[in-house]
């Protein structure tokens, strides 16, 4: 990902502003989204709905050109949102720094993002930016010098001795062997899902695609792939706790006593 500084100035976050890109206008259009301001519709209003559809767009394709239209259509806002929520912080923060962990939080969890309304969008991304500044202040307060204790003292010695060391080993080998015998069941019970439930989850959690993307991929409707993953999921989780029920200690075996 790579995040694009426009030339400052920026534009006014109201501003009626539409994306540079032809090929995305396009894919926006195809979309159903109405580039142009309602008759009745502020300024305000028209940019919270582009970034909505723009965000929704990247969700859904997770195209680079459709990330770099966001972030050129969104950057006046959610500096505007950085600088409105470091007020009385000095200048001890870069906005424009701050802006660019945003929008890395943005890329990264674009998957949660979900277009209910027109502004969708800056009501996520607000979200997203007041986590930001929390953590900077957080991480400022936390760095502050202590008063040192009065009198010579040792320092503390943080290492762990011999007996928490021994239990701390006996605690890592008992969560491994747990989710070793987990993962186990969770293959046995993936082994006996259809071809197209277990394509269906490989394309959503595994490849990381979009429900969009994974229909397309299949050739099914939305509704129609929501509902294979439900049942997928389902399968899944009750054939584990089936074979779990039994508390044998090979999932093979106890994976054929269920069957």
């Amino acid at each position: 990902m790579k995040l694009l500084t426009p030339p400052d100035p920026a534009p006014s976050p109201t501003a009626h502003r539409l994306p540079a890109s032809s090929a995305v206008r396009r894919a926006l259009r195809r979309r159903g989204v109405d580039l142009e301001p309602g008759a009745e519709e502020s300024d305000e209003l028209h940019a919270a709905r582009i970034e909505t559809a723009l965000m929704a767009l990247f969700r859904d394709f997770r195209e680079e050109e459709h990330f770099q239209a966001l972030y050129d259509q969104a950057r006046p806002i959610v500096l505007q949102m950085i600088s409105t929520g470091l007020r009385g912080q000095g200048r001890r923060f870069d906005p424009q720094e701050l802006c660019q962990d945003v929008f890395v939080n943005v890329y990264r969890y674009s998957g949660s993002f979900r277009d209910e309304h027109a502004r969708s969008f800056r009501g996520w991304v607000g979200a997203i930016a007041r986590n930001a500044i929390r953590r900077q202040l957080s991480a400022l307060s936390g760095a502050s010098l202590q008063e040192l204790p009065e009198g010579v003292a040792e320092p503390a010695d943080a290492r762990v001795g011999p007996p928490a060391s021994l239990s701390l080993q006996e605690e890592r080998e008992s969560i491994a062997r747990a989710w070793s015998t987990l993962l186990l069941y969770y293959l046995q019970a993936w082994r006996e899902l259809s071809s197209r439930d277990r394509e269906a989850l490989h394309l959503i959690e595994v490849e990381g695609l979009s429900y969009a993307q994974a229909c397309e991929r299949l050739s099914v409707g939305m509704s129609n792939m929501k509902m294979i993953m439900f049942r997928a999921r389902r399968r899944i989780r009750g054939r584990i706790a089936l074979a779990m029920e039994l508390g044998g200690e090979n999932p093979a075996l106890d994976a054929r006593r269920v069957g």
